[in-house]
């Protein structure tokens, strides 16, 4: 079956919430496992696969899937537009100093950056993806070069912190199905800390879910979670939400504001909304955007 919509991220910009309260509404189908990521690393394996991936429902108007690795690759919005023209598109977008932050921690949940120094700053040398994946602007032109502004929801994690039942209605809308519905995913939390007790085992859970990802057995995984295999791995292996984790330094603060300066400045038009609290910090100015950013919608909305 054919998707009708995609999350295409940002990395670590709440795509998790954004799966969440997409799979629990009634009239959506997604595949059991998330960030299929088939039109960044697996367009090799062919449409075949990747619509094997997705199960038929009488109930279900709509079927998607929330991959953040389509955001930033190059490639992913030609083949996105090869494959189905039409198709609606969901974005998420934070700080993205914030999302930097975000990314280096989640590195180390992974175990992708190890030693002794697991600093931020460290980090930010090791990994120029950090700022890569935050150059929202640059990454959105790439994908509006292919599909109008009114194929693709755009949302901010402001916003979502703010008004995540708003939000949800908004998406919902966009989607061409029940706003109404309240999913209880709403009060979740989203980017959440969590660290691993056990590599071993942290990297066995992690071989056999890009198994099950890679090979179409996406069925199985969603049966060992509902076995309670999944929250039998996280009482042995989850350390938990209060482990401490690397902070960002003043100076290293300000240097990405200004790094990040002249891209947010594209960002604010494409938007048409103010971001200036992203660059200064100003919760006055995060206010301030939010309440455009609902006179903006509103102008999108009446256009449709």
């Amino acid at each position: 079956m054919m998707p009708t919509f995609l999350g295409i991220g940002a990395q670590k910009c709440a795509s998790t919430w954004l799966h969440q309260i997409v799979s629990l509404h009634p009239a959506v189908n997604v595949p059991a496992v998330k960030e299929i990521d088939f039109f960044s690393y697996y367009f090799d394996h062919g449409y075949q696969w990747y619509e094997r991936l997705f199960k038929a429902s009488d109930s279900a108007k709509h079927m998607g899937e929330v991959s953040p690795s389509y955001f930033h690759d190059p490639a992913a919005p030609a083949r996105v537009l090869q494959y189905r023209p039409d198709i609606k598109i969901l974005l998420t977008l934070r700080n993205p100093v914030q999302r930097a932050l975000s990314n280096h921690r989640h590195e180390i949940r992974l175990r992708h950056m190890v030693g002794d120094d697991l600093s931020f700053e460290a980090g930010l040398a090791n990994n120029p993806m950090y700022i890569e994946q935050g150059l929202y602007a640059k990454h959105l032109s790439n994908w509006l070069q292919y599909f109008p502004r009114e194929q693709i929801f755009i949302m901010l994690v402001d916003d979502i912190e703010a008004d995540p039942a708003g939000v949800a209605r908004d998406v919902y809308r966009f989607l061409g199905i029940d706003e109404t519905f309240q999913p209880a995913a709403l009060a979740t939390r989203f980017n959440q800390s969590v660290a691993s007790r056990s590599e071993t085992l942290f990297r066995a859970k992690a071989r056999i879910y890009d198994l099950t990802r890679t090979r179409g057995l996406a069925w199985l995984w969603s049966a060992a979670s509902g076995m309670g295999l999944r929250n039998l791995y996280r009482r042995m292996n989850i350390a938990g939400t209060d482990v401490p984790e690397p902070t960002m330094r003043a100076a290293t603060e300000r240097m990405l504001r200004k790094e990040f300066k002249a891209d947010i400045g594209q960002l604010e038009q494409i938007l048409d909304r103010s971001l200036a609290h992203w660059v200064s910090g100003d919760s006055n100015a995060r206010t301030e955007s939010q309440r455009s950013s609902r006179a903006s919608e509103d102008g999108l909305w009446a256009t449709r």
